[in-house]
């Protein structure tokens, strides 16, 4: 991969990215075509560059694109080589595209792509077919598959990139709204495409993620469901994973805006996240995977809340445990550090709902994985709130087995919080460590 990056930009590959200033979307515009200039990159290039709101590059350079088949481990090579050149040339979006036979694929990858699990959204693999005699004569393109490219430009940013939320909304009303406005004789048959009906579903879903209406929920979920209707249209089955997660997120956004029929979405999300797996595989899909799996993990666990079933909390374990073999210490050391920290919290729940000392250690296990990235030089005071989770995990075992040298393990986790935070002079912060300590002694002489 070194000689790769070298081989695209020379020696000064390690630049820093720097923030956009304007509200303008940066989007660049790999060519399609691996030998041979058809100029294929070049004309979607000139198409975008009419909307004022993108900033658009052309990016022509002659290295092996094989990885775009997106089969097989070579998955990884693709977002490596997007997210290197995303960092040099200060974009915001990559489009990628792929010539299989007549039609020309096209893909969108930003560098949050995988690391916004909070939000709804867009995988690199998302894809959109266009016929490739368009971008010969872009000046016949159809309208209907410019604002669906520009579409999934917008879908694409992440909730993350605050600088761009208003950019991103206001793009997705404008194409949302001309997508409703265009007649049946201006689509034609390329909206029975289950590859742009995934689309318009997941521009509609990014658009709703504020605030979900019931009409919208209907729309994309119908959406959704045309799609799969059409799967002898669908080439490879991980396009058909994309979709499915696609209409798991609509469940889990409805789910998180209280849309009604609770259970009924619950069901629905956990299903459909599920399906997808078994397209987005860990092998050769890990991102997608693990994103997924993270998200079932929290869906599990707000079930267990409401059901006290503890299958249900071992299995928001077991999908963090899924999702911690892709997001690794060495390679997304943040990612990781939140994912020990959910582990952490639910093992000394499963530990302390099953009385069970192994899984309570395995729980300040996960918690100290989480202090080495936020080292107390470095993070004080977030490295005394999980010393504070260490010590009641302590406590817990201590109250199970009646474990004296537990109690004095819990005193000691909570003195070293207490010295930070009477350092910082955290007054509230204090108080509880105190009242904890006292109900420590408490059990201790008990």
């Amino acid at each position: 991969m070194g000689k790769f990056i070298n081989f695209l930009f020379g020696s000064k590959a390690t630049q820093k990215r720097v923030l956009p200033k304007v509200e303008t979307l940066k989007v660049v515009v790999v060519e399609f075509v691996e030998y041979g200039n058809f100029g294929f990159g070049q004309g979607l290039a000139k198409l975008l560059q009419r909307n004022q709101n993108l900033s658009v590059r052309y990016f022509d350079e002659p290295f092996d694109k094989s990885f775009l088949n997106l089969q097989g481990r070579k998955f990884f090579d693709l977002v490596d080589a997007g997210n290197i050149i995303l960092q040099k040339l200060n974009a915001d979006v990559v489009i990628w595209g792929y010539q299989e036979n007549e039609n020309i694929r096209l893909n969108f990858q930003t560098a949050n792509a995988y690391s916004d699990w909070e939000n709804v959204s867009c995988s690199v693999l998302e894809s959109l077919f266009v016929p490739a005699e368009y971008f010969e004569h872009v000046n016949f393109f159809p309208e209907v598959l410019s604002n669906l490219i520009t579409g999934m430009l917008a879908a694409s940013i992440s909730e993350q990139r605050i600088d761009l939320r208003h950019l991103k909304q206001k793009l997705l009303k404008t194409v949302i709204g001309k997508l409703t406005t265009d007649s049946p004789a201006e689509s034609g048959d390329l909206m029975f495409s289950p590859y742009v009906m995934n689309i318009v579903g997941l521009i509609y879903l990014s658009y709703s993620q504020r605030e979900l209406t019931q009409k919208t929920f209907n729309a994309s979920k119908e959406l959704f469901i045309n799609a799969l209707s059409y799967k002898n249209q669908i080439m490879q089955d991980v396009h058909l994973g994309c979709i499915y997660k696609n209409m798991a997120q609509l469940y889990e956004l409805a789910l998180k805006q209280d849309l009604g029929g609770y259970w009924l979405l619950f069901r629905e999300a956990i299903t459909n996240y599920r399906t997808a797996q078994k397209y987005l595989n860990l092998y050769n899909y890990p991102y997608d995977f693990a994103m997924i799996s993270f998200k079932l993990s929290q869906l599990y666990f707000q079930y267990w809340k409401f059901t006290n079933d503890i299958q249900a909390l071992r299995d928001a374990v077991y999908f963090l445990r899924e999702a911690e073999k892709t997001y690794t210490q060495i390679t997304f050391p943040e990612l990781w550090s939140k994912i020990e920290g959910y582990l952490g919290f639910y093992l000394s729940l499963l530990g302390l709902f099953s009385k069970s000392n192994d899984i309570s250690m395995l729980a300040i296990r996960s918690y100290k994985n989480k202090q080495q990235v936020y080292r107390k030089e470095l993070y004080p005071v977030m490295w005394a709130k999980i010393q504070e989770n260490i010590a009641n995990v302590y406590y817990n075992i201590g109250k199970n087995s009646k474990d004296k040298t537990a109690f004095a393990q819990a005193i000691d986790c909570y003195q070293s919080a207490l010295k930070v935070y009477e350092n910082k002079k955290l007054h509230q912060e204090i108080t509880i460590v105190n009242n904890s300590m006292d109900k420590v002694m408490k059990a201790w002489r008990a």
